[in-house]
């Protein structure tokens, strides 16, 4: 069985967590950590079966028996222990997909592809994506509608004349490449980072603030010599984080019960 160390006691996290708790994935979840060690306390508290509880990365990362590392923090989360990871001999599922396009975790990333595991996340069709990019991808746009309240958090709108709280009907707040959509929005575009991997291409990001909408709403078109895909998913938030969609927990999940039947 193999042992799994978490990083990120959040929404997605704790979700994974009590997976792994309930025997939905065939795992020991050996330790936890959280930058706020206040998360982590609480998520082990909800356990039956009660990881350790980790003050850093150091503690998992040298012990030898962890097999794979759960990422469920941050892009700089990511561009902080990649590296560190990939050095301690373990494998890593990222769900904070928008830190393997730093141009140093990109290389990591594609120096180790068959240890470092994206989860298809909150879309469907990457395995096409992935076959189209063996000819080339001619372009690929996505666009994504989200509520008003899930875009609030990022600086993007402090210099913008938009009011998100003023915001009534589908209204495009951004557009541009994804490279560029992830400093602005770096709890956004999960989405746009995968395709991008997948891909090996460039994607154009559009963004709608959406108050008519309580899904989480991607419309993919990828153009191609071989194929022209159109593919829309209608997400439903995650109920802990309105800003996530639920089934890009559930795609982890998924992802892990097959790393861990290998």
């Amino acid at each position: 069985m193999k042992k799994i160390g978490l990083l990120g006691c959040g929404a997605i996290g704790s979700l994974i967590a009590k997976a792994i708790d309930d025997g939905i994935i065939k795992a020991e979840l050996a330790y936890v950590y959280d930058i706020d060690k206040k998360a982590s306390l609480n998520l082990v508290r909800k356990l039956k079966k009660k990881p350790k509880i980790s003050d850093g990365m150091e503690e998992m990362l040298k012990d030898k028996s962890v097999d794979i590392i759960v990422e469920a923090a941050s892009d700089e989360a990511i561009a902080q222990y990649l590296k560190p990871i990939m050095e301690a001999g373990k494998e890593v599922l990222v769900m904070s997909i928008g830190g393997l396009l730093l141009p140093e975790t990109r290389r990591i990333y594609e120096e180790n592809i068959g240890r470092i595991h994206v989860p298809a996340g909150a879309i469907a069709g990457l395995d096409a994506v992935q076959a189209i990019s063996l000819v080339g991808v001619d372009s690929i746009v996505l666009t994504t509608y989200k509520p008003p309240e899930a875009l609030a958090y990022s600086n993007y709108f402090k210099n913008k004349v938009v009011d998100l709280k003023r915001i009534a009907e589908p209204t495009l707040v951004y557009e541009g490449p994804v490279e560029d959509a992830l400093k602005h929005f770096p709890k956004s575009v999960n989405v746009a980072a995968a395709l991008a991997l997948y891909s090996k291409s460039g994607v154009l990001v559009r963004i709608f603030a959406d108050p008519t909408k309580d899904k989480i709403v991607h419309e993919i078109s990828v153009e191609s010599k071989v194929s022209n895909l159109k593919i829309v998913v209608e997400n439903v938030p995650h109920p802990d984080n309105p800003r996530t969609s639920y089934l890009a927990a559930l795609s982890c999940i998924r992802r892990l019960q097959e790393i861990c039947s290998s």
